[in-house]
């Protein structure tokens, strides 16, 4: 797949390569760069997260703990 390069330095992603990683207007990207390489890749949001299958279970009571952990180390 070829993209390009406009005359202000805009990264041009193909129609399919946007479908392909689900990129839509606005979306944000991570973009990483190795030697002569650039990976771009979507940034998450919590509604990405959220729609992926779970990977394990977890009680009610376990996320009221995890929750009351989180908001002890956010009021440290």
């Amino acid at each position: 797949m070829i993209g390009k390069v406009g005359k202000k330095g805009e990264i041009y992603i193909p129609k399919r390569g946007r479908e392909l990683a689900n990129l839509n207007p606005e979306d944000e990207v991570l973009i990483e760069v190795r030697g002569k390489e650039l990976i771009i890749r979507k940034k998450e949001s919590v509604i990405d997260v959220l729609m992926e299958e779970a990977v394990s279970k977890v009680s009610v009571e376990e996320l009221r703990e995890i929750r009351e952990k989180l908001s002890e180390l956010l009021r440290a």
